[in-house]
């Protein structure tokens, strides 16, 4: 199985198009994860990310402002921008483009998945989120708030 399909927290992301194949340094990742994944408000200091919903119903926070989005419709923040999201349906589906280090700190967060599926669910201990919030800060991703509601 290629290195590309990544367990990444609870979540399957499925590294399309990497940063090192693009001349424009854009990565195109596939995010599948099952209803209530969250990540907490945050900022990239480095990148733009675009999401494009495939599947599935999320609640995002932009500068405060929440919205409900589906199937179908396109987030875009800019660099620099508080932004957060939540799933809302058993299921859901986007896909991420960026053009910094996202990529980058996936792949060192994550593992090679054994199977191009969900993983096993397990609990997100205090340790693993510390782990996680000091790697996103390394690549110009800080965490600003608690999670959305």
């Amino acid at each position: 199985m290629s290195d590309n399909g990544r367990w990444f927290m609870n979540a399957y992301l499925n590294i399309l198009l990497s940063q090192t194949e693009s001349a424009a340094g854009v990565s195109l990742i596939e995010h599948d994860m099952l209803g209530g994944f969250f990540v907490p408000p945050h900022v990239h200091h480095h990148e733009d990310e675009t999401f494009y919903i495939l599947e599935g119903s999320f609640r995002f926070m932009l500068d405060g402002q929440i919205s409900e989005l589906a199937s179908g419709a396109t987030l875009h923040v800019k660099g620099g921008r508080t932004h957060a999201f939540k799933v809302l349906s058993p299921r859901g589906r986007f896909l991420t483009i960026t053009n910094g280090r996202f990529e980058s700190m996936v792949r060192e967060a994550s593992v090679a998945a054994e199977r191009p599926e969900i993983p096993p669910q397990v609990p997100f201990a205090a340790e693993d989120q510390q782990r996680l919030f000091a790697l996103c800060n390394r690549n110009g991703i800080e965490f600003v708030g608690p999670p959305i509601d």
